[in-house]
């Protein structure tokens, strides 16, 4: 709740845009001739100070193309109605999790569009219908009162909708400087890139795509520049397609990062217009306060294109109406624009744009300093072992965006409860990312870490939430040993996939319990179990695949992962774990199903041990009350949705609504094993475990409401122990 309050507050700037599948990419191979411009007299000559502006005489050409042109609307375009779906998230991405960005509010709007020559424009909406992971009585979709679709790409500026969440909610727009106007290249400069072919009724397309950047010696006036790839149709020397982000200048102290993006996406219509077909916009929030990043995103799809209607609009300038039908049969055909074919949106999708939106200072030297923690823990954490830790960070890095491909890391931190500091220092080598291109990184680390001896772990797992719940609640479920090392790994990113492999080395050693209660809690924290200490050297691969969170959330989601380790130090342990979390959600019927299973060889410490329990998923049985070298566990609920079955509000007034409750009948099951080999069995009894001596497991019933989020069960062991009940959010998976 606190999460979706504060992604309210930060809607003071709401963007949005993404592209549409109705046109055929071609394969095209770099050209040597970037693009092809039609013969025309020859230019007079330019001044020299151009080549700051252009990469080249050809790109020059055509931008001075596009200037003539951007401005106007095509003759003969009159106006035009459209069919729109729209789609907005509000996402959470823990900086911890293995699993990918959580919705905590999903609006899905039904509806149409039309525009006007004389800038009338008209968001009329037919259909509202809302999924909420935290029950509150507004969201992102009820606090909008603007259109929020951009309705073509000609102009001579670009405006990006402002919406602020006051009690009067008056809508303004903020403008930049629009690179295609006749100043682009006193504020930009411009590089052509790869040409992109997209088939259209009217034939093959040739689309090329410029980039473009803030120039270091722009001049000043406090005027909002973007950066970005804007890909130009060469025949008619228009914008097809569009992807930027605003610019922001930073300074060194900073414990938030914004960043406003658009992708906007158009296609041929009429064979003369280029008009919106899809697009997404997107306000994102990082902070390490926050453990993670939130990000506000609409986006939209347009189709069944109507052109020269005759249209005339009730009343002057832009406006939303909100014109409810009953029932959903607004929604009859609809498809998730975020979602269509399988894409999943996240926020890692604009990391070369915030980059690149950052641009250097024409007078700073080569080289940024910043100070700010990369993860949450860096800066703030509580445990049993650490009590109150507090910490900061710093990086330094290249000035030029263009060359930011390498960084370092420093971070460091005093846990006041057992007088320890702990932090790490990091070199890594991240070639600039490109659209769709995989991303790299080659980082080696120095580092003394308090480490988590858990092997089965939450797909996707909050670390601030964690800490505030061991301070707050006295919660702290996790064992731990302290590590001092180094590593060196290679990661390779692409969509949803994520492969690392690398090697570490470290002197492990056994920790206490250093307090003995949380900061406001009265009850008494357990000890932490025992650790062998020693030094363990060890190769490691991880490939994981994350499309959404997991089995907890709203949308559908499935998150696998294999991880390996061979030790060769001390320990000459190797271990192999899996897991694979999945969730379908349906209308009446929605399956949640995690598995987790791993495999300890070797004279394995207590610390590589698989211990699992209630905490884990086994609910009819204690914390941690089972260990092994060899285990695997499994759990699964049934959702039997309950009327009303429908996603929209119960009631609604003004921004504020009844969200709808989605009751469900739950059916619980989970289950357990574990086994312990010859050579790690004393370190079994050191540790205190037990292994399950055969398959324990239980089984529940209960009622949840909102989408799962929130629950009361009755949940009994399989061999007949005593129930037990739990209630509140459903947060195990």
């Amino acid at each position: 709740m606190t999460l979706l309050a504060i992604g309210a507050a930060l809607l003071m700037q709401v963007p949005t845009g993404q592209p549409p599948r109705d046109t055929l990419r071609l394969p095209s191979p770099r050209d040597t001739v970037r693009f092809g411009v039609p013969a025309a007299a020859p230019a007079p000559a330019r001044p020299a100070e151009d080549s700051l502006a252009f990469d080249s005489p050809a790109t020059r050409d055509l931008v001075e193309r596009v200037h003539t042109t951007v401005g106007i609307v095509p003759a003969g375009l009159a106006d035009y109605r459209a069919q729109l779906e729209s789609s907005v998230y509000l996402s959470l991405r823990a900086d911890s999790t293995a699993g990918g960005e959580l919705p905590l509010t999903v609006d899905e709007f039904a509806g149409e569009l039309r525009w006007k020559r004389d800038g009338g424009l008209e968001q009329r909406i037919r259909g509202h219908r809302i999924r909420q992971l935290a029950p509150t009585p507004y969201t992102i979709g009820s606090w909008l009162d603007a259109p929020w679709v951009v309705p073509h790409l000609y102009g001579s500026t670009v405006d990006a909708l402002q919406l602020s969440p006051s009690a009067n909610r008056r809508t303004t727009m903020t403008r930049a400087v629009h690179p295609f106007s006749l100043r682009g290249p006193e504020f930009y400069r411009y590089t052509a890139e790869d040409t992109v072919r997209v088939r259209t009724q009217e034939g093959v397309t040739t689309l090329v795509a410029v980039a473009v950047r803030p120039r270091a010696e722009a001049p000043g006036g406090g005027l909002r520049l973007l950066a970005g790839t804007f890909y130009l149709d060469v025949d008619r020397a228009a914008i097809a397609r569009a992807r930027f982000g605003f610019t922001e200048r930073q300074g060194r102290l900073s414990l938030t990062e914004a960043g406003l993006y658009f992708e906007l996406e158009n296609a041929l219509v009429g064979g003369s217009y280029w008009l919106p077909v899809r697009q997404r916009r997107e306000i994102q929030v990082s902070s390490p306060v926050l453990g993670g990043a939130t990000a506000l995103r609409l986006v939209t799809s347009l189709s069944r294109f109507e052109l020269n209607t005759g249209w005339r609009a009730e009343s002057p300038g832009s406006r939303l109406v909100r014109d409810l039908a009953r029932g959903e049969s607004a929604f009859a055909g609809w498809r998730d624009p975020a979602r269509r074919g399988e894409d999943v949106l996240r926020i890692g999708d604009f990391a070369d744009l915030r980059e690149a939106i950052r641009p250097p200072s024409p007078d700073a030297g080569p080289l940024r300093l910043g100070f700010r923690a990369e993860r949450s823990s860096h800066f703030f954490r509580f445990n049993r072992v650490e009590g109150l830790f507090l910490g900061a960070g710093a990086r330094l890095e290249p000035r030029d965006p263009l060359r930011r491909e390498w960084s370092l890391y420093g971070t460091g931190g005093f846990a006041f409860a057992e007088g320890t500091a702990r932090g790490e220092l990091s070199a890594r080598y991240h070639p600039v990312p490109r659209t769709g291109a995989p991303q790299y990184t080659v980082s080696g680390t120095g580092y003394r870490r308090l480490r988590d001896t858990r092997v089965f772990r939450p797909a996707f797992e909050w670390e601030l939430g964690y800490s505030l719940g061991a301070a707050f609640g006295g919660a702290d479920r996790r064992d731990y040993y302290d590590a001092a090392g180094g590593e060196l790994f290679l990661a390779r990113r692409r969509g949803p996939l994520t492969a690392r492999i690398g090697a570490r080395g470290e002197r492990q050693d056994s920790v206490a319990r250093n307090t003995e209660s949380g900061l406001l809690s009265g009850g008494s924290f357990g000890r932490v179990a025992a650790s062998e200490p020693g030094t363990h050297t060890a190769l490691e691969g991880e490939l994981r695949y994350a499309r959404g969170a997991g089995a907890f959330g709203i949308t559908p989601s499935l998150v696998a992962s294999l991880w390996a380790e061979a030790g060769v130090g001390d320990f000459t342990t190797q271990r192999l774990t899996a897991t694979l979390a999945t969730r379908r959600p349906g209308r009446y019927v929605t399956l949640i199903a995690r598995g987790d299973a791993g495999v300890v060889a070797g004279e394995a410490p207590p610390q590589f041990l698989i211990r699992f329990g209630g905490g884990e998923g086994l609910r009819g049985y204690d914390d941690r009350e089972f260990a092994g070298s060899t285990a695997a566990l499994a759990r699964g609920r049934l959702l039997l949705h309950l009327p009303p079955y429908g996603n929209r509000p119960l009631f609604r007034s003004g921004i504020f609504l009844f969200p709808p409750l989605r009751p469900a009948l739950v059916l619980s099951g989970d289950a357990g094993w574990s086994d312990i080999s010859d050579e790690a069995r004393p370190s079994l009894i050191r540790l205190g475990g037990r292994t399950t001596e055969g398959t324990r497991y239980s089984h529940g019933i209960g009622i949840s409401i909102f989408e799962d989020a929130v629950s009361v069960e009755r949940v009994w062991p399989g061999e007949g122990g005593e129930a037990r009940w739990y209630a509140g959010f459903t947060t195990w998976f």
